[in-house]
């Protein structure tokens, strides 16, 4: 039986993306009607960071900012930890447990985004 590799999780994912001057509000309503829990952020391809649940919540209750008038782009992650769509489920689990987040993106050798793997997929066994 072959090793079981990230594609195998994420299989045929549609990326959730948006670009970084779309609204925490349109943010939030995007992931709720596409079912996730993040949402990248791009501009013309390229990865600039992600947007999570996490970052909705500080932006609300914690900093009390206008989801109307904050953008995404002010509040995401931009400093993103990757992984290549080689690596195995566990070395993904491992890599965010260490990192204390929960969505990774998946990103090939050319820097092109396949989609993005979460801890729930690799504790549920998603494929």
């Amino acid at each position: 039986m072959a090793r079981k590799i990230i594609p195998d999780v994420i299989n045929e994912q549609q990326v959730a993306h948006l670009s970084g001057d779309c609204s925490v509000r349109e943010a939030g309503r995007y992931m709720i009607e596409q079912g996730v829990g993040s949402v990248l952020v791009m501009e013309d391809e390229k990865l600039l960071g992600i947007f999570t649940e996490r970052d909705a919540l500080k932006t609300f209750v914690a900093a009390r900012r206008n989801p109307d008038q904050t953008n995404i782009a002010d509040v995401m992650t931009g400093d993103l930890q990757t992984i290549s769509p080689n690596a195995s489920p566990e070395e993904a689990l491992q890599c965010m447990t260490e990192g204390k987040f929960r969505h990774m993106p998946v990103v090939d050798g050319t820097g092109k985004v396949l989609g993005v793997i979460s801890q729930r997929d690799l504790v549920t066994g998603n494929d």
